[in-house]
């Protein structure tokens, strides 16, 4: 991607970047992300012009680079994230940027967008493109904006950028997001999107969001993309909501392309059944999510949240999975030999870089000569922090993020069908490497660095009942990622170690009149415990029998006894479900 450079001059301020307005030299600076604004290279040349400096700010923006883009800007930070936000929802093949001619910089208003009809948009947010009333304008120039997306369908717009002066002396762009495209703020993203398509459940029933409104997210970002393997023959570009992917009310959409009127259906894994049995469910429960799975597919048949403020809580929560990830960590301590009879410091407390680590309530004295099995059973952390610290789940730090990345499919992006996304992780792994001892101990129990959605422990108890990952989708047929199969001997003994904490373990009496259910309990701390007292309530659990795996969140819910897994039980027991 590339910005084409006019043949123009600029006024020359004392600058500290090594470039010239003018002349037949490469005019683009050697800047570098995370510079202070205006200060993108050595101090060798005396001058700078805005020209050049808008000029390297529209060749860094077209070719990707948007953290050196930003480092030409008033706002760095501000910037590279505004950037790289917008031309992601975007998503152009290629940006050309071509700079125009200068303006009058004490002229504030934005310069109006063209689309291919020559239409001007209704402005979806004030623009903010004028300089700030703290420094002082140097100049302003205008630019043409070509988003091409292949196919022969290309966008094509003005947009303008003012320089000031910056704390240096030198001129910088002066950041908005009215750079952009001058209707554009921080609350709405642009995205083109191929024509409306029906978004349906499994038995081709169209999705009604009011009936199911926790799948309002889901379906809005559907609905903007075609089948896997159709290629757009039109595309309207809409100013959305950040938040709810929704298109603004009262601002305007561009065409691209001759519109069509044919009918486009996206057919998703959903099994009405599953979905209206896990709503009903969490009714009871305020700020909880649940997904199931089924293992040998890996079709999300159902996808629930019960947080208006969150609807898609099921999916990208980010919270520590409390002791559900000792199926991850039993995983692994079974692959470097430990055998479920084997025995286990279960102590009353541990110390971990000199904090205490204890055991819930129920077994604040620990479990005395205490075996594996029985430790999982009963949940209790410091065994598995003793495994951590006294090497039986290797010598290497890294090895629980190796874990959930080889062979539970965890630390990479997935396409549910919706676009590729690390879902439930903070960063972009839900299982960062440890960096020592101590955060490998504590993620050895769950909390530590790690961040989960019950996407993605419904994921993990989904690769424990078919001994291998299957990638979560919502739509077949979409590129997916994969891991090496669980060793059958560990998969069974997991299977039979969760099954054990259904009828005799934390979660026995959880699932009345059900045979054969594997579970998991967690308990979880937050950085609400402190102020309410109780931890998230986790629940993992698959039945074998039926091929269907469920992973249920409250927040600040207690014990995953008292929330999470009765919420769980009522779905299981709903007809049609299994």
């Amino acid at each position: 991607m590339a910005a084409v450079r006019p043949a123009l001059c600029g006024v020359t301020v004392a600058a500290l970047v090594a470039v010239s307005g003018c002349g037949g030299g490469d005019s683009k600076p050697k800047a570098g992300g995370g510079t202070t604004a205006g200060a993108a290279a050595p101090t060798s040349s005396p001058t700078v012009t805005p020209q050049s400096v808008a000029q390297s700010f529209l060749d860094a923006w077209a070719s990707g680079d948007y953290a050196k883009a930003a480092s030409f800007t008033d706002a760095p930070d501000k910037a590279a994230a505004g950037l790289k936000n917008e031309m992601a929802a975007l998503a152009p093949q290629k940006v050309t940027l071509t700079l125009g001619q200068q303006a009058d910089p004490s002229s504030s208003a934005a310069t109006a967008p063209a689309s291919s009809s020559g239409t001007t948009p209704a402005t979806a947010g004030s623009p903010a493109s004028s300089p700030s009333s703290a420094a002082p304008a140097v100049a302003r120039y205008s630019f043409a904006v070509s988003d091409d997306f292949g196919n022969n369908l290309q966008w094509q717009y003005q947009s303008a950028l003012n320089l000031v002066q910056g704390s240096s002396g030198a001129p910088v762009v002066h950041w908005s997001y009215g750079v952009i495209h001058p209707s554009l703020t921080s609350v709405a993203l642009l995205k083109a999107a191929p024509p409306k398509v029906t978004v349906t459940d499994s038995t081709g029933a169209k999705i009604d969001t009011k009936a199911h409104p926790s799948l309002l997210n889901a379906v809005n970002s559907l609905s903007t993309k075609l089948p896997p393997g159709q290629t757009p023959q039109s595309l309207t570009v809409e100013f959305t909501d950040a938040n709810t992917g929704a298109q603004i009310q009262g601002s305007q959409s561009f065409q691209i392309g001759a519109a069509t009127t044919a009918p486009i259906t996206v057919k998703t894994t959903l099994k009405p059944a599953v979905q209206s049995a896990m709503e009903a469910a969490l009714k009871d429960y305020p700020n909880s999510a649940m997904v199931a799975i089924q293992p040998s597919t890996g079709n999300i048949l159902g996808m629930a949240s019960n947080a208006p403020g969150n609807l898609s809580m099921a999916y990208k929560a980010t919270r520590a999975p409390g002791s559900t990830f000792k199926v991850l960590t039993t995983a692994l301590a079974l692959q470097k030999g430990l055998k479920i009879d084997d025995p286990v410091n279960c102590s009353a407390n541990a110390t971990v870089e000199g904090q205490v680590i204890n055991n819930d309530k129920d077994l604040a004295a620990g479990i005395q000569n205490a075996s594996l099995k029985q430790a999982f059973l009963q949940s209790c952390n410091t065994a598995f922090v003793h495994l951590a610290l006294d090497g039986k789940l290797g010598s290497d730090y890294t090895a629980l993020s190796t874990e959930a990345k080889d062979y539970f499919g965890l630390n990479q992006k997935w396409d549910l069908g919706m676009g590729a996304a690390t879902y439930g992780a903070v960063g972009d792994q839900q299982v960062p490497p440890a960096d020592g001892k101590g955060l490998f101990a504590r993620d050895a129990f769950g909390q530590g660095n790690l961040s989960m959605s019950p996407l993605v422990m419904a994921s993990v108890a989904a690769t424990v009942a078919a001994h291998q990952f299957h990638q979560p989708v919502l739509v077949p047929g979409v590129t997916t990622v994969s891991a090496t199969p669980l060793p059958d001997a560990v998969a069974q003994q997991l299977t039979t170690l969760m099954q054990g904490v259904a009828t005799s373990g934390t979660a026995a009496g959880v699932f009345p009149g059900l045979t054969g259910i594997a579970a998991k309990t967690g308990s979880a701390e937050s950085n609400d415990t402190a102020k309410t007292g109780k931890t998230d309530s986790w629940m993992v659990a698959f039945d074998p029998n039926h091929d269907i795996a469920f992973a249920a969140l409250v927040l600040n819910g207690g014990f995953g006894r008292d929330a999470a897994g009765p919420a769980i039980n009522k779905v299981l027991h709903s007809p049609g479900v299994r």
